[in-house]
């Protein structure tokens, strides 16, 4: 994405505000429940995007728990699409490489099981520091650094996931870069993945889910 204008730059560290503002964009006015559904947030980082975004005038609720956009907000939504579709027909916006959050097929209540982030090697790129932000709903992660460096090589971060007495679990990944400044994070992408928590049983092989990333090179 190209520079944000320094109001959404502020809102940029926290996670999903500026998803939710391009959520209700496109969606209106919504519920809280298919805003977290949908975008992988789980209550406690809702809630926390969602005081920044209202105290700072981006959004507001239109009923109870259902939120829409300040014409505030949709000056910014249409920013946001511009920005988006300035980098996705830049020829010359990074360096693209796939990246894998590594899962069991199948989760089983109350059963620890491991999770891994790991990125494919690539020869153009040389080092990055990041910000690989992991979020779940429905489950507990373990311990995680967001702050990752990563190198051309083929680099893999560890960490685990347990799912609550439900019948599905998410989780999402958000990936930042620290621009070459030292100044901001630039969005690199990212991903969620959906998971059948079982009651009981076997969590089967591990899976690879792919996305690809866009990082400065």
């Amino acid at each position: 994405m190209a520079e944000l204008p320094i109001d959404l730059k502020k809102l940029e560290p926290v996670r999903g505000a500026l998803d939710i503002i391009t959520y209700l964009a496109k969606k209106g006015a919504t519920d809280t429940d298919d805003i977290m559904d949908d975008l992988g947030l789980s209550t406690r980082g809702f809630d926390k995007a969602k005081r920044r975004l209202v105290t700072t005038g981006y959004i507001q609720m239109k009923s109870d728990y259902v939120y829409e956009l300040t014409p505030q907000g949709e000056e910014s939504a249409q920013i946001l699409a511009e920005l988006v579709g300035e980098s996705d027909t830049d020829d010359d916006s990074g360096v693209a490489r796939q990246s894998v959050i590594i899962l069991p097929r199948n989760l089983v209540v109350g059963k620890t099981s491991p999770l891994k982030v790991a990125f494919e090697p690539i020869s153009a790129m040389q080092s990055a520091d990041l910000i690989v932000r992991l979020s779940t709903q429905y489950a507990d992660l373990g311990d995680w650094n967001e702050m990752v460096k990563i190198s051309g090589d083929m680099t893999m971060f560890d960490t685990t996931i347990t799912p609550q007495f439900y019948d599905k679990a998410r989780v999402k990944m958000e990936v930042f870069q620290l621009t070459s400044d030292g100044e901001g994070l630039a969005q690199c992408g990212g991903m969620y993945v959906d998971l059948v928590v079982m009651q009981s049983g076997d969590t089967g092989e591990d899976i690879a889910y792919s996305t690809e990333l866009t990082f400065e090179a």
